[in-house]
């Protein structure tokens, strides 16, 4: 039986387009992913056959070797060798298939042993076999096929040259062999294979002797490929149209052979041996000879495939085109276009790749003619396959391309273009989502938003994919979100809300869910929908696993909180927000927001609310936040808000808290300013000074200034000690104005101390500097001690050097003044008696002192311009003309002389006497006119030495001494003109000290517990309560007033002063307040000062006992005795008395001639105090002058000189007396020892 050996000729074509995005990619073009399943399948079920048939192959080999062993020797010896090399090239097969599965799963996962021996293996044991047949039985009939398989064998194991020794054995040996074909072929491919291309020719040359050989056309074959090496193309494509023409190619519904797989090679190879030799345009035409319908399309695409990797993409363009345009039905129409496509974009030609890509998009229709006619296989490769796999390479391309560049729009366009393609395309049952989805992230990044949004939208909408289902209803929203950014419209934002609120829906714990619950909140938020707003962000904001979106929330919120000035709410939320972070920075920003909030929210509440609560609710801000900016600025803010509400003592406690706390604060100086300026509106005088002096450290430029004004303050206080300290440390840089004024004060801090060594040494500087005027003045004070004390020589040598000093006429008056008292008492002293001869002597003495004193006097009326040293000097010039006048008058002439020479003489010294009695009179008449304008009698005090006996004692008009004016105390708040009314103090009850020490005066009355307190002296509270009280703007000037009448009481008049001042700068037209500044000016400065503001009282009619007597004597000095007796009407007996208007009284009925009321009143005064001198000197007066009774007027003349302590009334008095006596012959009760 012949058996023939199957030559395994084989040709595996593999290839594989497919390519799937890297996993680091953009993410924008959809993966394109081989299906293996299928594959490796078909592997498991190859493998587990491969392995039965090894071990039925190994079974058979195990059977046949014992067979052979029990038939060796016999005559089938040789044929069961044969088989069973036959079976170990079969087991070949299989060692070569465990060979290439050695390492897969496979071999690891068979239930049955894997056979461990190598493909080469059994080769190698069959050739054993096939040599020992050949040389053990030479005579075997199948001897040509033991040849034959052996040099194939041989072959198999890379034994050529043995294996091409056996194939020419073979060829000599059995030349009819049936494989002398197949022989012949082989020794030509192991030729070929050497190289050796003639040699092999010349083999492959003689199979075709065998036409019907098997090998016959795959020996053209093989010639035309050693033609073809040797350089011989055309020959070669002759063989190969040979081959092609030999063997019929494949009919429907026929298996392919090895006939039809080796026409279909041929063909492919012509498509290589053409491309080198033919021009492009020649290359269409030959294979339409040679080729079917299908053959021709695949040819052409095998030519691409050549040209292409020759890069000769524009000779593409010719053959294909051809094709093209006369197959356009033809299988590979499409891809033909799709190879023009990738031809055309190497050679840049991308309108060209557009129009391709656009033919073959319209050919890929479903309803296009060339797809109806195409198998379906046919047209899903090539529409399905590959138009979707070189739009997405092109795609690609071109978007990396743009990205790199997003300047060349063209990139962009194209790609659109492509994508735009496929889409048109798709299969709407199966919808191409995944280039959809790539199509709108291009969109998206050419900033065409709305499109993109559009695109997103129909993946969302049918895809199946959650993931991708996710990401565009995603990428919708976020794209149209994009759009808006560009432009707003009510449709778009209309349009956000349904795809935020369509994500939700779809995707309620999506990946972006939290994020789209935002964008619903900040959409309301844009569209100032608050609330809606609110409901999405509150819950937001309690997010614990996303702190960006539970930040922003929050910051949303926070801005709704704050466009509604819901500060209170902003205050609460951050705090809220502040305690739930464990961010330190976002702790601190927290706490900012909410120190500004809880900071406006008290600005906002001060522009409508109280005030005072707005101070409070800021002081306790910057309590609260203490370490914050703001803080200060609420400190600030709380002082001018109580500067501005009139609570300026807090307002100053805290300036000064302020400064304290922000030294380096620019506005301090003018807090502590205004601190200072508002302490002393208030009374509070001391902390007004001490707040100075910390002035005067910061304000460099003013120092002095504000010490001083703090020096001046203590001085009030009676602080002698600082008030000096500060004085002093002012003179170190002061000017020599600067320092006369400063020394000026320190000498007045001196007044009413007793002076000891530190004033002189104070003095003793003053005077080493020569500042004046207080030199000058230093050396008046001393002549004036001097003088005091007796001294007049060095009084006088004194006074003349301060008087010679360079300082102004009206310093050195006083100097003059102190002349004129030491010439007046020269003149006094100057006695007239003297004998005959000397007469003439001692009267000239008398009339040059009187010059001297006169002179001294009249000269320092003309150097002072102080009406009270003008008065002094008049009334001085007064004395002086007096004394002459009364001693030239009174002079006992000389005994020598007869009675008719003395009388001679007498009518002599009156004609000397009558021009200073002339003199005297005109300045009586000036004295009076001045001293009335001052408020005084023309002598400051009764002059009994100047006073003649035959004149009487009338009264003088003074008014009540300035202790005898007493305080004023309102017994209701309501002070305007005729309202005001008196404290009654004797209903007083006990002082409320713990309300005044504790400010408890809430529902009390103020006037009453001020009038408690001070009428039992308890000065002290009452200065408290009235500081108290000024601290409060609506009962400031009362508790300024009441400040005013503590401090005096204590003896702190200039203090006292001071207060009622300041009272009276915030209600000036209060008569209680102009009579206490009057008092304290009367007492400081005397009645010619204080009489405007006296005459002011009475003009605001003021009931009161003190004013009533002022207005009486003012009207007696006047001569209006009929209101002097209507005011002094109103004083009982006592008052009469204590307040020294009795003899006024009495003076005024005389002179409104009701005598006898003017003695009533005296009598009833005399039965209160029977032994007042001057009430009987004014009933002596009324009985000698009125009544005209010298006899009445002795009595009370001789009374008064009993009770008379004055010995120049005394001395008067007994004058008087002796004068009545002998001029009415009256006095027998008198005795001289009463004398």
């Amino acid at each position: 039986m012949m058996r023939t050996v199957v030559l395994l000729l084989a040709f595996h074509l593999f290839s594989m387009y497919c390519f799937a995005a890297d996993k680091n990619a953009k993410g924008l073009l959809p993966e394109v992913r081989l299906n293996s399943s299928n594959e490796t399948e078909n592997e498991k079920k190859a493998f587990s056959s491969e392995v039965m048939i090894t071990r039925s192959e190994n079974k058979a080999i195990e059977s046949l070797q014992s067979i052979i062993k029990k038939k060796k020797g016999s005559r089938d010896e040789a044929d069961l060798w044969y088989r069973l090399a036959e079976l170990y090239m079969r087991r070949s097969k299989s060692g070569r298939f465990f060979d290439l599965h050695q390492d897969t799963p496979l071999a690891k996962l068979s239930p049955f042993p894997v056979a461990n021996e190598k493909g080469s293996e059994a080769v190698k044991r069959a050739i054993k076999i096939y040599t020992k047949i050949e040389l053990d039985f030479p005579g075997f009939k199948q001897m040509d096929a033991v040849l034959f398989n052996n040099a194939f064998a041989n072959q198999q194991v890379a034994q050529y040259k043995q294996s091409q020794l056996l194939y020419e054995k073979l060829l000599t040996r059995f030349p009819k062999s049936p494989l002398i074909a197949d022989g012949t072929l082989a020794v030509g491919e192991l030729l070929y294979d050497q190289g050796k291309f003639r040699e092999a020719l010349e083999h492959f040359l003689k199979v075709e002797k065998f036409p019907n050989s098997r090998v016959y056309s795959y020996g053209m074959y093989k010639a035309a490929w050693t033609y073809y090496n040797l350089r011989d193309s055309e020959n070669g494509i002759k063989k190969l149209v040979e081959v092609v023409r030999t063997n019929p190619p494949l009919q429907d519904g026929e298996v392919p052979t090895n006939r039809h797989n080796l026409r279909r090679e041929a063909l492919r190879d012509l498509t290589v041996f053409i491309g080198d030799s033919y021009p492009a345009n020649k290359l269409y035409s030959f294979f339409e000879d040679i080729t079917t319908e299908d053959e021709m399309g695949q040819s052409m695409i095998d030519l691409a495939k050549l040209y292409e990797s020759h890069s000769r993409q524009k000779e593409m363009n010719t053959f294909l085109g051809e094709y093209i345009d006369k197959r356009p039905s033809g299988p590979e129409v499409v891809r033909a276009h799709l190879f023009l496509v990738d031809a055309n974009e190497d050679l840049k030609k991308r309108d060209l790749v557009i129009d391709h890509m656009q033919m073959a998009s319209d050919l890929c229709r479903r309803d296009s003619t060339w797809r109806n006619l195409q198998k379906a296989d046919v047209a899903k490769e090539s529409c399905d396959t590959s138009f979707r796999t070189t739009s997405l390479e092109m795609a690609k391309k071109w978007w990396e391309i743009w990205l790199k560049n997003k300047q060349n729009a063209e990139f962009s366009d194209l790609t659109l273009r492509l994508f735009k393609l496929m889409l048109d395309n798709e299969d709407p049952t199966k919808p191409d989502l995944k280039t959809r989805f790539a199509y709108a992230e291009l969109l998206f990044q050419l900033n065409r938003f709305d499109e993109a949004s559009t695109q997103y939208k129909m993946v969302g909408d049918k895809a199946t994919d959650e993931t991708m289902r996710h990401d565009a209803n995603y990428a919708t929203l976020y794209a149209k979100e994009k759009s808006i950014e560009k432009g707003k419209d009510p449709l778009k934002e209309a349009e956000r809300k349904e795809l935020a609120a369509n994500y939700l829906a779809k995707h309620p714990t999506g990946k972006f869910a939290t994020l789209v619950k935002f964008k619903m909140g900040h959409i309301a938020y844009e569209e100032s929908n608050y609330p809606e707003a609110e409901k999405w962000l509150k819950p937001l904001a309690q997010l614990k696993d996303n702190a960006d979106i539970k930040k922003k929330s929050e910051d949303l919120i926070l801005d709704m909180l704050n466009i509604r000035k819901d500060y209170a709410g902003i205050k609460n939320f951050s705090k809220q927000v502040m305690t739930s972070t464990a961010d330190e920075d976002r702790k601190k920003n927290m706490n900012k927001i909410m120190e500004e909030a809880h900071f406006t929210e008290i600005q906002e509440f001060a522009k409508t609310g109280n005030k005072d609560q707005a101070s409070q609710k800021l002081i306790a801000f910057a309590k609260e936040h203490e370490s914050s900016k703001l803080s200060q600025d609420a400190l600030w803010q709380a002082l001018s808000l109580l500067y501005s509400e009139g609570k300026i003592f807090e307002a100053a406690d805290l300036s000064l808290k302020f400064v304290d706390k922000y030294p380096n604060d620019k506005r301090n100086l003018d807090a502590l300013k205004e601190a200072a300026k508002a302490y002393a509106d208030v009374g509070q005088i001391s902390k007004s000074a001490e707040t100075l002096v910390k002035i005067a450290d910061l304000d460099k430029k003013g120092r002095n200034t504000h010490l001083e004004l703090a020096a001046d303050i203590y001085l009030l206080e009676k602080k002698m000690k600082e008030a000096r300290a500060a004085y002093n440390g002012i003179l170190a840089a002061a000017d020599n104005k600067t320092l006369s004024r400063i020394y000026g004060k320190l000498l007045d801090s001196y007044k009413g101390e007793n002076r000891g060594s530190e004033y002189d040494k104070l003095q003793n500087q003053i005077m080493a500097k020569g500042i004046e005027p207080y030199t000058t003045e230093i050396m008046i004070d001393r002549a004036k001690a001097l003088l005091d004390s007796g001294k007049t020589t060095a009084a006088f040598e004194l006074s003349m050097k301060a008087n010679g000093r360079d300082v102004p006429a009206e310093v050195r008056a006083e100097a003059r003044l102190i002349q004129a008292r030491v010439l007046e008492k020269e003149l006094v002293s100057q006695s007239v008696k003297a004998r005959e001869e000397k007469f003439a002597l001692v009267l000239s003495m008398k009339t040059e002192k009187l010059d001297k004193a006169h002179t001294a006097y009249f000269t320092t009326l003309k150097m002072s311009k102080d009406p009270y040293q003008q008065l002094e000097a008049m009334r001085g010039i007064d004395r002086c003309y007096a004394n002459f006048i009364d001693s030239l008058t009174t002079m006992p002439l000389p005994a020598s002389l007869s009675p008719a020479d003395q009388e001679a003489l007498r009518a002599e010294i009156a004609k000397l006497t009558a021009p200073i009695q002339e003199k005297k009179n005109e300045n009586e008449a000036k004295l009076k006119v001045l001293a009335a304008s001052k408020g005084q009698t023309a002598e400051s005090e009764r002059s009994y030495a100047s006073l003649r006996v035959d004149q009487t004692v009338s009264p003088m008009a003074q008014y009540p001494e300035a202790n005898k004016m007493t305080a004023f105390l309102p017994a209701s708040m309501d002070m305007t003109i005729g309202k005001v009314s008196r404290y009654e103090t004797s209903k007083a009850k006990n002082c409320n000290r713990s309300a005044i020490m504790t400010a408890q005066l809430q529902n009390l009355n103020p006037l009453e517990v001020a009038g408690n307190c001070y009428s039992s002296r308890q000065y002290e509270m009452v200065e408290r309560l009235g500081l108290e009280l000024a601290k409060n703007k609506d009962t400031r000037a009362l508790g300024l007033f009441y400040a005013s009448l503590g401090a005096e009481g204590k003896g702190f008049e200039s203090k006292a002063l001071w207060m009622i001042e300041a009272a009276m700068k915030v209600q000036p037209e209060v008569s209680p307040f102009v009579y206490q500044k009057a008092r304290l000016i009367y007492k400081a400065d005397g009645l010619n000062e204080a009489m405007p503001f006296f005459e002011k009282v009475l003009d605001m009619q003021m009931p009161s006992t003190e004013m009533q007597t002022f207005a009486g004597v003012k009207a007696f000095s006047e001569g209006d005795f009929t209101r002097a007796i209507e005011k002094f009407s109103s004083l009982n007996k006592e008052q009469l008395y204590t307040l020294n208007v009795g003899t006024l009284m009495s003076e005024s009925y005389a002179q409104k001639g009701e005598v006898d009321k003017a003695l009533s009143t005296l009598k009833d005064l005399l039965s209160f105090k029977k032994d007042n001198a001057d009430f009987l000197l004014q009933q002596a007066h009324i009985f000698e002058t009125y009544k005209q009774s010298p006899t009445l007027a002795l009595d009370s003349y001789e009374r008064a000189f009993k009770a008379s302590q004055k010995m120049d009334m005394r001395d008067w008095l007994g004058k008087k007396i002796q004068y009545l006596k002998t001029q009415n012959k009256v006095g027998q009760h008198v005795i001289s020892g009463d004398l």
